[in-house]
């Protein structure tokens, strides 16, 4: 049953949307576009977006009766009945669906955490964890076990089960952050962040962060891994997934290593071109995350990209509606060099992205707090 918009407008002083009597509400969303928008996700989103706008948005109390009704919707809905269809009886994914392709290969070895991209474990957790489910759901505490039976003793994760050797008991191992931190942050999507099993590996993953904030693989640092030179920088793209996991954990002590992860990441973007930068997704991240990471860890809209990104996505608003929708090219027709990915990896880089319920659900996010 849809939650009904108007008995919320009736709670905050308004008994009518397009009513004079918007006081109250217009003090808690802050201004009238905002305004608009969630009028317009509770009165067309699906039970999915229609319940995180409450919760990520309204601040809606997710025990509340109304909240739990909504929930139990959102389970029946098909994107997230078809994505736990494909769960296998061990709690892991390895398959594709309406997120992304079918896998074109499947290591010897077998499925591990993340490979293939796009269609194992904590990939499909961060897309659950962005749609409100939690570890609460057996199905998704399955998944912890699972994606958490790959851990050494010292926190790393790993992808294999390999047996255990002397350095898995190492305190300070080889620098690995880039699938650790793609792991992390589905976990940490899923709510797990508090586990102290979870939390163990976090320790692992900061105590690797750099003096510019960001994170870099061992192999860079060397120059052993393509392109075969030493960084003297931290990587944009394994800083965007250790970020996601630092927001999503929601953990305040994780706070200040959040801030100057997102401050290495600004100043990346604050050095590229303008039109290269205006894409959903770019050289392994995503703007538009960035963008709510950026908004909601007190980041200016002043900083150069993000006035840039904004001016971009702006264009997208419907001010008749409320919505945003997107104006790109199909994902069908996307190319590496002109996109950023082909159609295999923006299908599932901008699932739940740029259908126009999910753009404006995320806009609304980025513009509420940078108000």
């Amino acid at each position: 049953m849809p939650y009904n918009w108007h008995k919320y407008c009736h709670r905050f002083g308004a008994s009518d949307l397009h009513s004079s009597t918007h006081d109250h509400l217009r003090a808690y969303a802050g201004e009238e576009k905002v305004e608009r928008s969630i009028a317009w996700l509770l009165d067309n989103g699906s039970a999915p977006v229609r319940y995180m706008t409450l919760l990520r948005i309204v601040g809606e109390d997710p025990s509340s009766t109304e909240m739990r009704a909504l929930w139990r919707e959102a389970q029946r809905h098909p994107d997230n009945v078809e994505m736990f269809s494909k769960q296998r009886a061990d709690g892991s994914w390895c398959d594709g669906g309406s997120w992304a392709p079918k896998p074109s290969y499947v290591p010897q070895g077998g499925c591990t955490p993340v490979s293939p991209r796009y269609v194992t474990t904590p990939w499909l957790l961060s897309v659950l964890g962005d749609a409100g489910y939690t570890v609460a759901e057996p199905k998704v505490s399955k998944s912890l076990e699972w994606v958490l039976s790959f851990q050494r003793p010292n926190g790393v994760l790993t992808e294999c089960r390999d047996p255990i050797t002397k350095e898995d008991y190492d305190e300070n191992p080889r620098n690995v952050p880039c699938r650790m931190s793609i792991q992390l942050a589905g976990l940490a999507k899923v709510g797990a962040a508090s586990d102290p099993r979870v939390r163990r590996s976090f320790d692992v993953l900061l105590r690797w962060q750099r003096e510019d904030g960001g994170w870099v693989q061992e192999g860079h640092r060397e120059g052993t891994v393509a392109p075969y030179k030493v960084w003297t920088r931290s990587c944009p793209w394994v800083t965007f997934f250790t970020c996601s996991a630092l927001h999503a954990s929601r953990l305040p002590e994780y706070r200040e290593q959040l801030r100057r992860g997102l401050g290495f990441i600004i100043w990346h973007l604050n050095q590229k071109r303008k039109a290269d930068l205006r894409r959903f997704y770019w050289h392994g991240h995503e703007p538009i995350r960035e963008l709510v990471m950026l908004a909601e860890n007190g980041f200016s809209r002043d900083e150069p990209a993000v006035e840039n990104l904004l001016e971009w996505l702006e264009a997208m608003y419907n001010e008749r509606t409320g919505s945003y929708r997107y104006n790109g090219k199909p994902i069908s027709k996307m190319t590496l060099r002109e996109d950023g990915g082909d159609p295999r990896v923006m299908k599932y880089r901008l699932y739940h992205l740029i259908e126009e319920e999910w753009l404006t659900y995320w806009m609304t996010r980025i513009e509420k707090c940078f108000l």
